[in-house]
């Protein structure tokens, strides 16, 4: 079990008890603050151990050992305040027990325990909830206070009195000093998430407000003008009695596809408008009305269809790989009919182990294209957006003849 899984275990039960553990993640501000600990801690146990012995005569065993769970008491409160707090505890309290009251020498507490006391009060509020160090810190003044009052009577109480105020001043000003120091670390974090919640709302509210923008344009003008060409189209043979069969027919087909473009423009209106309409769930073309697509192109090229791909019911249902050869097969239609009208045009449905191709091939157009109101490019573009999704190519080129070729491949899901 690593280090990481250990402190993803307690860290529920390390904020049910108020303590934030320390962070140990490379950064100038973290390397500080333990290399302070560190030197805090080494001082202290130089200092506390010889005043110890000198001053307050005690064992060197003892001095030194006491010493050392001081200093370590230091460090422990920048990553396990709980363990500080005890430990403190224990040897500030066995310090002044075992300290031998001098004249001219503070007492009961030496000054270098009040200096540890007041770092580990530090380093404690600032990872642990308020209670801990102020439980800590009353702990400490009332064993200290009672170590006096144990002890033999003095001659003069007056500088007993003065040590034990003192000590209760400097450790609780150590105590507010680490609590505010915590609470706006705190703040500035908690500043920090609402800056970045709000800055997430304002970049949510932009891109529904692009959407929304988008759709209006989309409404506006194009579905405006396919709703026109619809509607003229549809009522040619009404309006021109006199219009060729043959006419009247490429009317209706004309209106036929632009209710089909329209109500596809419908479903992209209602995602961008994130409406939860019948729009959105409306159903897309797939392989099932290819055949359709084919037949609508027959009226403007000699268009004919060479293999199959052999699907399980899975493959045929599903979505994406439907939708995908519809909208190659519709873009290269497409580009037979704006680029070379009436050009022979060949669709080619290829199969290996590993993937499966689609190849639109037509000859040299027959008659002049119409001229075009743009410079096009898109189609091409989102199919090839599509298919790279699909970790699929797409390749186009002209061929010799004066001819255009697209071929698409399509990877084949690895059976498990």
């Amino acid at each position: 079990m690593t280090v990481e899984t250990l402190q993803a275990a307690a860290r529920p039960a390390l904020r049910r008890l108020g303590i934030l553990p320390l962070r140990v993640t490379p950064g100038r501000a973290n390397l500080a603050i333990w290399a302070v600990a560190i030197a805090c801690a080494l001082a202290q146990l130089a200092v506390s151990a010889s005043l110890s012995v000198t001053l307050y005569r005690i064992p060197l065993a003892a001095a030194l050992l006491l010493s050392l769970v001081q200093a370590a008491a230091i460090v422990l409160a920048l990553f396990a305040p709980a363990w500080a707090t005890v430990l403190a505890l224990i040897a500030g309290n066995a310090l002044s027990g075992l300290a031998v009251a001098a004249p001219g020498q503070p007492w009961p507490i030496a000054a270098s325990t009040i200096v540890a006391y007041a770092l580990v009060w530090v380093g404690v509020a600032l990872r642990a909830r308020w209670w801990l160090p102020v439980a800590g810190w009353a702990f400490s003044v009332l064993s200290s206070v009672m170590v006096a009052v144990e002890a033999p009577a003095l001659p003069d109480d007056g500088p007993v009195i003065a040590n034990l105020v003192v000590f209760a001043a400097v450790t609780l000003g150590a105590v507010l000093v680490g609590l505010g120091i915590r609470n706006w670390s705190l703040l500035r974090a908690q500043l920090r998430t609402e800056r970045a919640a709000t800055a997430a709302e304002l970049a949510r509210r932009e891109a529904v407000q692009d959407k929304a923008r988008i759709a209006r344009e989309l409404h506006d003008v194009v579905a405006h003008g396919m709703s026109a060409i619809q509607v003229r189209a549809a009522s040619a043979r009404y309006r021109m009695p006199d219009l060729p069969a043959e006419a009247a027919a490429e009317f209706d087909e004309v209106a036929a596809t632009a209710r089909s473009a329209m109500r596809e423009m419908r479903v992209i209106l209602g995602l961008l408008r994130d409406e939860e309409s019948e729009a959105e769930h409306a159903p897309q073309p797939g392989l099932d009305d290819l055949p359709a697509l084919v037949a609508r192109a027959n009226d403007l090229a000699s268009v004919a269809e060479t293999g199959s791909w052999q699907l399980n019911p899975a493959e045929r249902s599903d979505p994406l790989l439907g939708l995908t050869a519809y909208r190659v097969v519709q873009e290269g239609l497409s580009n037979v009919a704006r680029h070379a009208p009436g050009a022979a045009t060949e669709i080619d449905w290829t199969e290996t182990p590993t993937e499966r191709g689609i190849r639109i091939r037509n000859a040299a157009p027959t008659r002049t294209a119409a001229p075009r109101a743009d410079d096009g490019g898109h189609g091409l573009r989102g199919m090839r957006e599509r298919v790279e999704a699909m970790g699929g190519t797409v390749a186009a080129a002209v061929t010799g003849d004066g001819g255009y070729v697209l071929q698409v491949r399509i990877p084949r899901e690895e059976k498990a």
